[in-house]
């Protein structure tokens, strides 16, 4: 049926697939900032001849890497946590506390993804263009507007799933 809702699973599997493609983006951007930077220190102090534009390069893949990255933090939630009750609540509070950190999670992506357009409007809007390599900074902000709408789904995603699976894992202390 046309109308029919998606299955939480199949909607999950669908999550995990985007989650699995930005991970291996944010992999390919972390190998790139590091030959990057390699080849340009070596071309520095062996030849005397740095790589034009390096350091353009690494900073556009440092905005792949960290805003692609985001959503396997997120849909495994494995963000900072500092499980100060866990130990001595009972599991359906924590399982509460931790629908209320996925919502929190997505609100504020949701944030910092508001109070990102108008920066990226603004530079589409001017013409801005990186100063050796003459690339549009407005690609750069797509890039990470992308990696954080992705990185919403995936904050979505975790909310979907079962809060157990957050510290089942880990072990007890």
């Amino acid at each position: 049926m046309i109308g029919r809702m998606m299955d939480p699973n199949s909607a999950y599997s669908l999550i995990e697939r985007l989650r699995v493609a930005q991970l291996r983006l944010a992999s390919v951007a972390l190998m790139v900032m590091m030959v990057a930077t390699l080849a340009d220190v070596f071309m520095r102090y062996v030849f005397n001849s740095p790589i034009r534009g390096a350091y353009e390069l690494v900073e556009a893949m440092l905005v792949v890497f960290v805003f692609h990255g985001m959503s396997t933090a997120f849909l495994q939630r494995r963000n900072i946590v500092i499980d100060l009750i866990d130990s001595f609540t009972p599991r359906l509070l924590v399982a509460v506390l931790i629908r209320i950190a996925d919502l929190l999670t997505i609100l504020t992506i949701g944030l910092f993804a508001y109070a990102m357009i108008t920066p990226a409007m603004q530079s589409y809007a001017y013409g801005e263009v990186k100063m050796d390599l003459q690339v549009p900074i407005w690609w750069m902000w797509a890039v990470a507007l992308a990696g954080i709408a992705g990185a919403m789904v995936c904050a979505i995603g975790a909310l979907i799933a079962p809060a157990a699976s957050a510290h089942e894992n880990e072990p007890r202390s």
